[in-house]
């Protein structure tokens, strides 16, 4: 779950290298590392354990330095086997330093492998899993094999999912790259001097926008201007690459001080980007081209599960609030780690929604091969179309929100809604069950969302002394019912993921089950309490709080003068039909949790020890 780049052409790759892996640092790491083929043919490697300062010293040390070359590999680590240090950061060398690779993933059987090669004689030098790819490799390039084969046949050797890529000093000129499973893809693309692969596309925008995704079982070789794929038995493999719709410029913060902050500001033009093409707002109809599920299928729909992590599962908790409120169809949404596991009664007439940004969640796809092979049809709902969940899906409904940087995700789980939403409506409407003019109602409602959104994002200056007084605490209590619920559990992960203050999500209604046990003054309340049809048990939950001494903070719509009677701290938001409410609501908790890590010195954009993209379990 880590970042990947790997360069073959006619440039010094030193400072090539660095950039790559800058263009993937936002999908999180703790270490950052370098190997290069130098000018007589030997691996040359550098590499920095230093947490979030790594990637920096990294470059500050290779700064001025003698190295050179026009091949190398480069990775940026999240640790999931062994402490944060130079000895376990990647690239690993075999033990004669002719092979050097970076991994992503979990090599599941490593210390059976690790016995059997430290029995042979090899002295490993870190405690990962990863080392074992190396020991292999390195040992089949000693016997002769290519690197390429030799990559092959590591492979049969592990079990678990993993994407790798390897240099060899026997190899000069050339890079390999593998994918097995869903340990995060492997993307290339190449212009007349160079091929390129990493882990995220962003990384080759600079060089082409034509690339090709590696499918799990698959294996890349690149030297200057050529790419060579093939497959785990050697056979070539001929495909044509794709244009990405990916933009570089909209992976740079412009005017904004952080990622996160730029991504919050584009909500708007998330939502409308969601919107293009979908919803007709003349006509005030509303269709969803990419799902392509007949109508006879549609209609014998007898139960929706929705499926993500973190965020993506947020908004999946919003997605089946609305479709069973508008479609009638009993929907759920659950969690892709628990959901994998519990073997779910799933089948033909379930329609299976999978949310997930990236469309590289290992959790997420293992659900959605579970509900493959049970032959239910199914929908993803991502931004990074071209990824392993849109070759597993029936249909890919991508969200369209733009390249997200910040690892704490914003824009995308605005978009999602969006998609979701939309998606709510034709279901009901194709099963008859709102007509033409509801439709044209909810159309027209949505049409003034992105301005909505706008004029939230206004409410900075309010949000920035609310979340110098919530910097104080720590610990937070997130309330909310009905569709606020998701949009009270994201304010709470988003307050965790940023400023590392421990905040829990709960429903309101269940507040005298035991947490009521955990009210007074040293834990302050996140109460999202628009005008609904829930209003008035919200103020008795408020009331609750302020009977036990506890601090308030409502988010509350703008002229409700009533909360102010109750709350310690109101942010008043816009009056919005409640279908939109949840979208209304969910920016300032974003705005919240984004001004209390600054407040605590946090660093919004990076959260330690988390990923943007989590492609391990």
């Amino acid at each position: 779950m880590c970042g990947i780049f790997a360069y073959a052409g006619t440039e010094n790759v030193v400072p090539l290298l660095i950039e790559g892996l800058r263009s993937v640092e936002y999908r999180g790491y703790d270490s950052a590392g370098i190997s290069v083929i130098d000018e007589v043919g030997e691996i040359q490697t550098v590499k920095r354990g230093d947490h979030g300062a790594s990637l920096g010293n990294l470059a500050s040390a290779l700064d001025g330095d003698s190295i050179s070359g026009v091949v190398g590999i480069g990775h940026t680590r999240w640790a999931t086997h062994g402490g944060v240090n130079h000895q376990n950061s990647h690239p690993h060398a075999s033990s004669n330093g002719s092979v050097s690779i970076a991994h992503n993933g979990i090599i599941e059987n490593f210390l059976e492998l690790k016995d059997e090669l430290m029995d042979s004689g090899i002295v490993f030098q870190s405690e990962t899993d990863s080392e074992v790819l190396a020991h292999l490799i390195g040992n089949a390039v000693t016997s002769g094999r290519s690197l390429r084969e030799a990559v092959i046949g590591a492979a049969s050797r592990i079990k678990g999912n993993t994407a790798v890529v390897a240099v060899s000093a026997s190899e000069p000129d050339v890079a390999v790259g593998l994918r097995v499973g869903t340990a995060g893809g492997i993307v290339v693309g190449k212009n007349a001097d160079a091929a390129v692969m990493a882990s995220d596309v962003i990384a080759l925008l600079p060089y082409t926008s034509e690339v090709i995704y590696l499918e799990s079982g698959e294996i890349v070789e690149i030297e200057r201007g050529v790419i060579r794929l093939f497959d785990l038995e050697g056979s070539s493999i001929s495909r044509k690459p794709i244009v990405t719709s990916q933009n570089f410029e909209a992976a740079q913060k412009g005017n904004h001080p952080h990622f996160m902050s730029k991504e919050i500001a584009e909500q708007p033009d998330a939502i409308q980007g969601a919107m293009r093409g979908r919803a007709a707002f003349t006509k005030g109809t509303l269709s969803l081209p990419e799902f392509s599920l007949a109508q006879g299928q549609i209609k014998a729909i007898d139960r929706v599960v929705l499926t993500g992590m973190g965020t993506s599962l947020h908004a999946g908790m919003f997605g089946a609030l609305v479709i069973e409120s508008l479609a009638r169809i009993p929907a759920t949404a659950e969690n892709s780690s628990e959901l994998r596991y519990r073997n779910p009664l799933i089948g033909p007439n379930t329609l299976v929604i999978a949310v997930t940004q990236s469309g590289e969640t290992a959790d997420t796809l293992a659900a959605m091969e579970h509900a493959r092979n049970a032959g239910a049809p199914q929908a993803v709902v991502l931004e990074l179309e071209g990824s392993q969940a849109t070759r597993v899906a029936d249909f890919t409904l991508p969200i369209r929100a733009g390249q997200e940087i910040g690892v704490a995700s914003t824009k995308t789980m605005t978009a999602s809604m969006t998609t979701l939403l939309q998606l709510a409506v034709v279901l009901a409407e194709t099963r008859g069950v709102i007509g033409g003019e509801q439709v044209r109602n909810i159309v027209g409602s949505m049409a003034e969302l992105p301005s909505l959104i706008a004029t939230t994002l206004s409410l900075n200056g309010q949000i920035s002394e609310l979340a110098d007084r919530l910097s104080k605490f720590e610990d937070l209590l997130y309330l909310g019912r009905g569709a606020q619920l998701p949009i009270a559990l994201e304010g709470a992960l988003k307050m965790k993921e940023l400023a590392y203050i421990h905040a829990e999500g709960y429903p309101a209604g269940e507040m005298k089950h035991g947490v009521n046990a955990l009210l007074g003054p040293d834990i302050a309340t996140v109460v999202a309490t628009p005008r609904n049809d829930l209003y008035e048990k919200m103020l008795s939950n408020i009331s609750e709080v302020k009977a036990r001494g506890g601090e308030v903070a409502a988010i509350a719509t703008e002229g409700d003068d009533t909360v102010e009677r109750l709350a310690d701290h109101v942010i008043r938001v816009p009056d919005c039909p409640e279908l939109l409410q949840p979208f209304i609501t969910l920016v300032p908790m974003q705005l919240l949790a984004y001004r209390t890590a600054l407040a605590l010195g946090r660093d919004p954009d990076k959260p330690r020890n988390l990923a943007k993209t989590v492609t391990v379990e």
